[in-house]
């Protein structure tokens, strides 16, 4: 059986050769980067509440890659203490961005955390990526229309097709085919009500010069 200095060193090799295997396909500029670098540097030099400090604040600016490493990090408890409440959280992020690798951890995670947990988490979600959507995240504005149809308590239609309508008018093209489709859901009354809010909400992005 491998020691814990050598399932650490181990742990630490894994995570940073995935991350430089993809590092330059997946960051959309040159700054986050270079912050994954300092955050790998500082894994390797063993400096894991600096590390893991790093990525949060990575995290924290709905980088799905940085999610789902501090997702790994705190599920494996190899570097930190496990913390399935704030693993669940990051990998759910990510993957409601499409990170398709946090899928399973979320699968494993289903199983950990009760339904009680996951309500009072999946609301906390809501809370960060309603926050980052309205400082004119465009993956958060996607990120937010799928949490209505995944993780609300109850499917809720009328808001994601409110925010799927903010996403194609600020040009995310992507989100015209599931707009279309989820307005079949909705009565007339809703539609326009989801349309008014995503016109509030579309004029204050603009306002601010997203």
């Amino acid at each position: 059986m491998l020691d814990k200095n050598k399932l650490i060193v181990f742990f630490v090799f894994f995570i940073s050769f995935t991350f430089i295997c993809e590092i330059n396909s997946v960051f959309s500029s040159d700054k986050e980067i270079l912050k994954f670098k300092d955050s790998i540097k500082l894994l390797k030099e063993k400096k894991f509440p600096e590390a893991i400090s790093s990525l949060k604040t990575i995290s924290d600016d709905n980088n799905l890659k940085a999610q789902h490493m501090l997702s790994q990090i705190l599920y494996s408890g190899n570097i930190t203490t496990q913390d399935f409440e704030k693993s669940y959280y990051w990998a759910n992020i990510a993957k409601l961005g499409g990170y398709k690798k946090s899928e399973k951890i979320v699968e494993l995670l289903n199983d950990l955390l009760d339904e009680n947990q996951k309500i009072t988490i999946n609301k906390s979600i809501k809370t960060f990526l309603e926050k980052k959507a309205m400082e004119y995240n465009k993956l958060a504005i996607i990120q937010i229309a799928k949490w209505y149809l995944t993780l609300s308590e109850e499917i809720d239609y009328q808001n994601s097709y409110k925010w799927y309508n903010v996403a194609v008018a600020i040009g995310i093209k992507t989100a015209v085919n599931k707009r279309d489709e989820i307005i079949n859901e909705l009565s007339p009354e809703q539609i326009i009500d989801a349309q008014k809010s995503s016109g509030e909400i579309f004029e204050k992005l603009t306002k601010k010069g997203g």
